[in-house]
């Protein structure tokens, strides 16, 4: 009997973490921002557009065991759009977000007949119990305008198991012209 319950003990605490309970076990939290990051025109000129910082998206976790999170994509709702330059960050510790290379997760592709921002990672990132990423898009002036009409949704297939439970509930999305909060768990909308 004690045999059993040291082999079934580690197998019921993984099922634990990949499956809600009653909706705490996980958390993402879409904030919108839309920050100029660059106030320089000359390299606004050299990068070819303003790098904007759209949002940040926050995982929290409860359980303990490793969660491994490797794409992120983001399809775009609103006027179609011929190219988008954007990329994932990632926050260090305590220290203020600054998009600086070592902080750099990936670049990412767009898909202009999926109307698609596609986050590929170089690595796979192990999600700690609060993991913030940051996009920023180069936004040429064209565009801008654009973008600020829109939303960008996150994809819930992207994401690992117990995040996409929890993205089940309700669309994941960065407006522009809408600075809320979203946040999205088992059974609850904050």
């Amino acid at each position: 009997m004690k045999r059993f319950i040291v082999i079934l003990l580690p197998i019921l605490l993984n099922i634990a973490c990949i499956l809600p309970r009653g909706g705490d076990n996980c958390d993402i939290i879409l904030k919108s921002k839309w920050r100029n990051l660059d106030t320089s025109a000359i390299k606004s000129t050299d990068f070819g557009g303003k790098w904007i910082l759209v949002g940040s998206i926050t995982f929290k976790k409860r359980c303990k065991d490793p969660i491994f999170i490797q794409t992120i994509n983001f399809h775009w709702n609103g006027e179609p759009i011929d190219n988008l330059v954007g990329s994932l960050y990632k926050k260090t510790s305590a220290k203020e977000f600054l998009a600086i290379e070592e902080n750099l997760i990936c670049d990412g592709i767009w898909n202009k007949n999926k109307q698609m921002l596609m986050l590929d990672f170089d690595e796979k990132e192990n999600l700690g119990p609060t993991t913030i990423f940051y996009l920023v898009l180069t936004v040429p002036e064209s565009i801008e305008p654009i973008l600020k009409k829109g939303s960008f949704c996150m994809e819930e297939q992207c994401l690992p198991r117990p995040f996409k439970q929890c993205a089940q509930q309700e669309k994941l999305s960065l407006a522009i012209n809408d600075t809320a909060t979203k946040s999205i768990h088992p059974n609850k909308i904050h």
